[in-house]
């Protein structure tokens, strides 16, 4: 009876002691690895898309004509940019009317299509690439052979341009690059790469191709398919970019501050005291999807995801701040040309007589809607505003005008 005793009291201590001391720790490592969730973007089924399933019908028409394919080269541009935000909002609320039509506009054929046609110029692709690398991860790929084949074709894409496809952007940059890794990397290191500051910089043809890579990493990882070095390689490449080449200033963040100073483009900012050169805000719209896909790829990593958070809000914060600005007493915003709020011309040459974009006229990337994968209360409620007074935008701009029900739906989804 001792014996049974001594026994109870030893396994009373042992269990005391693996939930007190050893358990936490088991916790710990559990809350590392586990993921941590990225939520939908959209939520509101049932709205209307009319003008959107019109849109993506419209594209299928032109991709289907050899002619009208010749008579407008920028087609697949306008395709990847129109149908980012549609792609992301048929799959997030299950709109079945628009996940059929984007079956029929992507396919495999219509990938070679787009590769294979020599009038449309290589930063058109790899922004088609991108785009439909997206769709593919919202449908899945998983036992479905011709999204398979289609994941495998824009796989071995991205790879050669990340490997093997010349690289420089400018022909006067310091020395040859053969892959975009190679020039990221380099530019990473952050050593001289010609007389110019602009040739240090990450442009579109880079981002573009790390983010297809970590969007084929998450489709991949979703078909439950072996990971891909260069995948990996390309989504933790894309993850440095973001941690060494930002720049923190007060409560925003900016990449590669002045990086742009002398490019022609940027000829005419004028500049406060002790104020750099930053991105103009257009191009700088596609940072949110970025953001998006980087979070979801590292879940699993609390340290950069919270990192990747931080930027998405501050983000978030910069565009109520620094390029929207809303006036309360007409409920109107104006829009600055610039991430830092700095509203000078920009692609102009005032000097020749050519004004580009002046002041507050760069904007129309608000009505594609990518600022929307930021997904935070401040940016749904800009976008509420800016619903109410539609009429007043389509009226100013003549772009938007000519796409007023698409643009009007986009701005409404959420």
């Amino acid at each position: 009876m001792k014996n049974l005793l001594i026994y109870k009291l030893r396994f009373i201590f042992i269990y005391l002691f693996c939930t007190i001391s050893i358990c936490p720790v088991v916790q710990a490592s559990v809350n590392k690895t586990s993921l941590i969730s990225v939520e939908p973007v959209f939520r509101q089924q049932n709205l209307k898309t009319t003008e959107i399933v019109t849109l993506i019908n419209h594209y299928n028409d032109i991709f289907a004509s050899e002619t009208k394919m010749a008579n407008w080269p920028n087609a697949a541009y306008d395709c990847a940019a129109f149908l980012y935000i549609p792609i992301q909002y048929g799959y997030d609320t299950k709109n079945q009317e628009i996940i059929k039509r984007l079956q029929v506009l992507f396919t495999y054929e219509r990938l070679l299509t787009i590769k294979n046609r020599a009038d449309i110029d290589d930063l058109s692709k790899r922004t088609f690439y991108f785009t439909v690398s997206e769709y593919l991860r919202r449908s899945g790929i998983r036992g479905d052979a011709e999204k398979t084949k289609m994941f495998n074709f824009i796989k071995k894409e991205i790879l050669n341009y990340w490997n093997n496809a010349y690289a420089n952007i400018w022909e006067a940059e310091s020395r040859k690059f053969y892959g975009v890794k190679q020039r990221v990397e380099f530019l990473l290191t952050g050593e001289y790469n010609g007389d110019m500051s602009y040739y240090s910089a990450f442009t579109d043809l880079e981002l573009y191709i790390m983010g297809t890579g970590v969007s084929l990493s998450l489709i991949e990882k979703d078909a439950s398919l072996t990971a891909t070095r260069d995948l990996i390689n390309i989504r933790n490449s894309f993850y440095q970019v973001m941690q060494k080449k930002v720049v923190f200033q007060d409560n925003v963040w900016y990449l590669q501050p002045n990086v742009w100073k002398d490019h022609p483009n940027f000829q005419d900012v004028v500049l406060k005291k002790n104020q750099n050169v930053n991105w103009d805000a257009s191009h700088f719209s596609r940072m949110p999807a970025y953001l998006h896909i980087l979070k979801l790829a590292f879940q699993s990593d609390t340290t950069k995801f919270q990192y990747l958070d931080k930027l998405n809000t501050l983000l978030s914060r910069q565009l109520l701040n620094n390029i929207a600005m809303y006036n309360p007493k007409d409920g109107i915003y104006t829009f600055n040309n610039f991430v830092d709020g700095n509203n000078s011309n920009f692609r102009s040459n005032l000097k020749k007589g050519d004004k580009g974009l002046s002041p507050s006229e760069d904007y129309t990337h608000i009505f594609y809607g990518w600022w929307k994968m930021l997904n935070t209360n401040e940016v749904n409620m800009m976008y509420d505003k800016i619903s109410l007074k539609y009429s007043y935008y389509s009226n100013q701009n003549p772009y938007i005008n000519d796409n007023k029900g698409y643009f009007q739906e986009i701005v409404n989804l959420k």
